[in-house]
């Protein structure tokens, strides 16, 4: 051993100490707190809170009427003939549906239950876009009898809509779904590549039908997609393709549906700037869209109908969830945990989102780094890995903001039921969905008579009934 392999230290990780009067060594200033947010939707939250109970999500129809004029407006300042079909997957809350249904959308449903839920609500069929890569033959059936608009996926859909035509030996309008390689991955999961020219074969199968009508082309890139540009190279490819049919096979596009995936201004986890920052107004995604038509609308036949389908930018910001910190606790490092009485199962979107978390209010105490956690048994169960709040204890209540996308729609009753649903709006609130009890989550199941006995209680049915 040499005299400096000796003399060698073991290397030992270096540490950072403040010092005293530096600015580590102090809280952190106004400038990272937290603004309280004492009230949702204009009402108090802790007197929500006392009424209908922890968690609870607040919609607030003032919000999603804004957010659908402003879409409309854009949209119709660059193309008026411009409809909108509401995503009804995004949010399946009827009374949701039943707003943007009185602001004139129409629906776009991607399944059985969606149509009849549009159908309930007294959408008729002939204003119902029907999309999806699987139908069922009974749902097919009845979107094709209705008169809607039915967005063909597949070659086997194509065939089974022509045995339909000429079983009724009546016309059936279609549209062809086109998937195109816009993204990295491109979704092309769904619908009739451009690329490798299958769109037009498909399109060719239906000219050649008497009883099919190819009235339009829809193309869905993606979902929360905050470049408006990739909608106006998706338009630029629909129209090019529009224009070979009409020309090439005397038909007449009557529409082109540039689909949804409009960006809101949630955050997605892992980027470097707020949603808010990066995501397109509904004015620059209107102007992608609009523009390109606008030059190319002398070549059509006739002018096309644009549909758009949004879903995430009309109902996103309409709704908070306001939950009650159930304990604190320490965690790793130095990290403190604060447990929820909402989870991931009523906020799927927080396994991608970074949700916007406010503190009803402020004590004035320092500001600490928490993990936002949920009540569910699994370590997943993750609202925010780090965050920002002042100093919380068990009572307090936080509102999770903008959470009416696809949360209500993929929240399910895993350990803990489904809240209070409220509508607030200028007579006050309404509860629109009930808390779900355990008699409503269970009522579907049947015991086997062999497993009934004595010690069995309890409203579950016995089976074979």
């Amino acid at each position: 051993m040499t005299e400096t392999e000796e003399r060698r230290e073991p290397y030992e990780t270096p540490e950072l100490h403040p010092l005293p009067g530096s600015v580590l060594a102090r809280p952190p200033g106004p400038e990272r707190r937290v603004a309280p947010m004492p009230r949702v939707a204009g009402q108090d939250v802790k007197e929500l809170a006392g009424r209908f109970g922890s968690p609870l999500c607040v919609i607030d129809e003032r919000v999603l009427r804004a957010a659908y004029q402003r879409l409309e407006s854009a949209f119709r300042a660059g193309w008026k003939d411009t409809v909108i079909a509401a995503s009804i997957k995004t949010n399946y809350l009827s009374a949701v549906v039943a707003i943007l249904r009185s602001m004139g959308a129409w629906g776009e449903a991607v399944s059985g239950f969606e149509y009849r839920l549009c159908r309930d609500l007294g959408i008729p069929g002939d204003q119902i876009i029907f999309n999806g890569p699987w139908k069922s033959d009974q749902d097919l059936e009845l979107a094709c009898r209705e008169g809607a608009l039915v967005n063909l996926d597949s070659d086997d859909e194509l065939a089974r809509v022509i045995e339909l035509a000429r079983a009724w030996r009546r016309e059936v309008r279609v549209g062809l779904r086109v998937s195109l390689e816009l993204n990295d991955a491109p979704w092309d999961k769904f619908g009739f590549s451009l690329e490798n020219d299958h769109a037009l074969e498909a399109a060719r199968v239906i000219a050649r039908e008497s009883y099919l009508v190819l009235e339009g082309l829809h193309v869905h890139v993606g979902t929360y997609i905050p470049d408006a540009g990739l909608y106006g190279r998706a338009c630029e490819a629909l129209i090019a393709l529009g224009l070979r049919l009409e020309r090439e096979l005397e038909l007449e596009i009557r529409h082109l549906d540039l689909g949804g995936g409009y960006a809101s201004r949630n955050t997605l986890r892992h980027t470097l700037l707020p949603g808010e920052a990066i995501a397109a107004t509904a004015e620059e995604y209107a102007t992608a869209i609009t523009l390109p038509l606008k030059r190319a609308a002398v070549q059509f036949r006739r002018p096309p109908r644009l549909f758009i389908e949004p879903g995430r930018i009309l109902v996103d910001e309409a709704a908070s969830m306001i939950a009650t910190v159930r304990a604190v606790k320490r965690v790793s490092g130095q990290q403190k945990a604060a447990l929820l009485d909402c989870g991931v199962h009523l906020l799927p979107t927080a396994f991608w989102y970074e949700h916007e978390i406010r503190p009803v209010e402020d004590r004035g105490q320092a500001v600490e780094n928490y993990r936002v956690v949920g009540p569910l048994c699994m370590q997943i169960d993750v609202l925010r890995e780090s965050v920002l709040l002042p100093a919380l204890r068990a009572g307090d209540l936080l509102v999770i903001r903008d959470a009416g996308a696809y949360n209500f729609s993929q929240s399910m009753q895993f350990i803990h039921m489904r809240p209070n649903y409220l509508l607030a709006h200028d007579g006050g609130v309404d509860v629109i969905r009930a808390a779900e009890e355990d008699a409503q989550v269970r009522a579907a199941e049947r015991l086997p008579s062999h497993l009934i006995n004595a010690e069995t209680r309890g409203s579950i049915l016995a089976g074979g009934q």
